[in-house]
This record gives C-alpha cells, sequence and structure tokens, in this order.
C-alpha cells in the first residue's frame, strides 16, 4: 500500500515538472519574440523603469503558471501534497 502510494507520487511529480516545463519555455519563447525589442529599449533608456516592468513580469508570469498548472493537474485529477 505504501509503496503504491509513493509510486503516484513520483507519478504525478514527473506530470506537473513535464507540465511546467511545457509552460515555461513557451511562457519564454512569447516573451522573447513579443517583448524582447521593448525591454531592451527600455532597458537602454529607462534603467528604473526596466526593473519596474522586470518585476511584474516576474510576479505575473509566476501567478499564471501557478493558474494554468492548477487547472490542468485539476482536470488530470492528480493528487496533490498538503
Amino acid at each position: 500500500m505504501r509503496r503504491q502510494r509513493i509510486l503516484i507520487i513520483v507519478r504525478d511529480f514527473a506530470i506537473e515538472l513535464v507540465v511546467y516545463g511545457v509552460l515555461v519555455a513557451a511562457y519564454a519563447y512569447g516573451a522573447l519574440q513579443l517583448l524582447g525589442r521593448p525591454l531592451q529599449q527600455l532597458f537602454d533608456h529607462q534603467l528604473a523603469a526596466y526593473a519596474v516592468v522586470g518585476l511584474l513580469l516576474i510576479v505575473s508570469q509566476a501567478v499564471l503558471l501557478d493558474i494554468i498548472t492548477t487547472f490542468l493537474l485539476d482536470r488530470l485529477k492528480l493528487g496533490r501534497l498538503e
């Protein structure tokens, strides 16, 4: 029984890692394509604004990634460690 529970946890963790990996890769590609040039210009001309925008992007990416991953994992009916 305990071994089966451990295998389920490992399987769920592996699936979650794959989901995170795909989402992070898609975000990184999209961010580079859409925001690469504007962020470079902001960095070159307004460093303080670039820092604020960078922090906002980091926080929003983390929140969005968590929302999407939670949604997908709920749809896949994977167990969550609490």
